[in-house]
């Protein structure tokens, strides 16, 4: 009979305790891992996301609801700036590309975005990546048109939009459908729809960003709705992308030293939410890491008291010549085997944890997670959990290893 065998229907006979400790130990590792994942997914995932936005201009106030409401597409806007500071910041030697944004409407509780066709063209998602459409064009766009509108004129543009990959799959739009924009962000149970209806001329491809579940429409063709007339010659937002890191900062500071606008670097933003959130990261490892030693005293208590309902059982065994160094072994492989089960269980139950997060981040900020991912601290995790069960296997080890084989092989009262 081999040692696994031995701790196997010695774990068996205890089913209900080392059911109930496994998963104690599985809970702590669980919540341990799901943590590590998300917090590594969500900074590096959150982080590329800004990739393009090198500097969102918008409204006095927070800088975190500006770069929320226009990369990610979530809170309201701070308000709105003049349009006359997006022509302005488009013809300054150190931009490469201005792209104005108009929000403040939504289709079935995706928001609809007006801004201009380069945005769809020559801003990158990623890296050397810009968007691609699935199917479909690009809705028409003029500078001229838009400008002949902020200057009072009544012109009529055309009313195309075009689809981000995850309005696609959650509505019923699709190239050719014609839909009527809901005024306000606000899903209601009867919204107010705009009289203007707009015609699907693309869809893009997935992208992995908030804008896959945004609609854009040109910006001329945002502000030719009736409810907007008022807001004409002000925007929500300018997205701007530079030609040289220098630049960034030269602008940012001009930019935060008018009256009427500020500047945010969306990846600094988003640093600082995450360094903020950091020390509740913290304090959560810090409960499944008790979890996890609380279960592990719960594993020496119980293999401790079984001491005495086995003692008989391990006399026999020395009896028959097992070394007082297997007996040890036994007992030891009882607790590691537990931390290991508990371990692997958790890990499991991590992924899963991570994976529900991260679906639930997916569909309120259109950041995807990818759950399954390995986090090499999961072999760390495992190999302190094989540690701890040789550090709490060694009080009850070292009573078995100590028991006289006479005194285990008298028969009780």
């Amino acid at each position: 009979m081999t040692l696994w065998t031995i701790v196997r229907r010695s774990l068996a006979e205890r089913k209900l305790s080392s059911v109930l400790t496994t998963l104690s130990i599985a809970l702590g590792v669980a919540v341990t891992i799901a943590i590590l994942i998300l917090q590594r997914q969500g900074r590096e995932n959150f982080s590329q996301t800004t990739f393009g936005y090198e500097l969102v201009v918008g409204a006095k106030g927070s800088a975190l609801q500006l770069v929320l409401n226009t990369v990610f597409h979530m809170d309201r806007s701070p308000g709105t700036i003049p349009y006359p500071l997006y022509k302005e910041l488009k013809s300054s030697r150190d931009v490469r590309l201005a792209v104005p944004m108009a929000v403040g409407d939504a289709y079935r509780n995706h928001r609809i975005v007006g801004t201009s066709s380069a945005f769809l063209t020559d801003f990158e998602v990623a890296d050397g990546r810009r968007f691609a459409l699935a199917e479909g064009r690009v809705f028409e766009h003029s500078e001229e048109v838009l400008d002949r509108i902020m200057a009072g004129e009544h012109v009529h543009p055309k009313l195309e939009a075009v689809i981000g990959s995850a309005v696609a799959r959650r509505t019923d739009l699709r190239i050719g459908s014609q839909f009527a924009p809901e005024h306000g962000i606000v899903e209601t149970v009867e919204p107010q729809h705009h009289d203007e209806k707009w015609t699907v001329v693309g869809v893009l491809a997935p992208t992995g960003t908030p804008n896959d579940r945004a609609i854009f429409i040109s910006l001329e063709s945002f502000f030719s709705i009736a409810m907007h007339q008022e807001k004409k010659a002000q925007i929500s937002a300018v997205v701007i992308a530079t030609r040289t890191p220098l630049a960034v900062r030269k602008l940012e500071q001009m930019i935060n030293a008018r009256t009427d606008a500020q500047a945010a670097v969306p990846a600094m933003v988003v640093g600082d939410l995450f360094d903020t959130f950091a020390q509740v990261e913290t304090l959560l490892l810090a409960v499944s890491t008790l979890v996890v030693l609380v279960a592990s005293v719960s594993i020496l208590v119980s293999i401790y008291n079984s001491m005495s309902e086995r003692r008989r059982a391990i006399a026999i065994m020395r009896a028959l010549g097992a070394r007082r160094a297997t007996i040890l072994a036994i007992i030891e492989l009882e607790a590691v085997t537990l931390c290991v089960l508990g371990g692997l269980v958790g890990a499991a139950g991590g992924h899963l944890l991570a994976a529900a997060s991260g679906s639930y981040i997916g569909r309120v900020s259109g950041v995807s997670v990818s759950p399954f991912a390995f986090h090499p601290i999961e072999l760390a995790v495992l190999g302190g959990l094989v540690v701890l069960g040789g550090l709490v296997g060694i009080l009850p080890a070292l009573k078995a290893y100590r028991a006289d084989i006479a005194d285990g092989l008298t028969p009780t009262a």
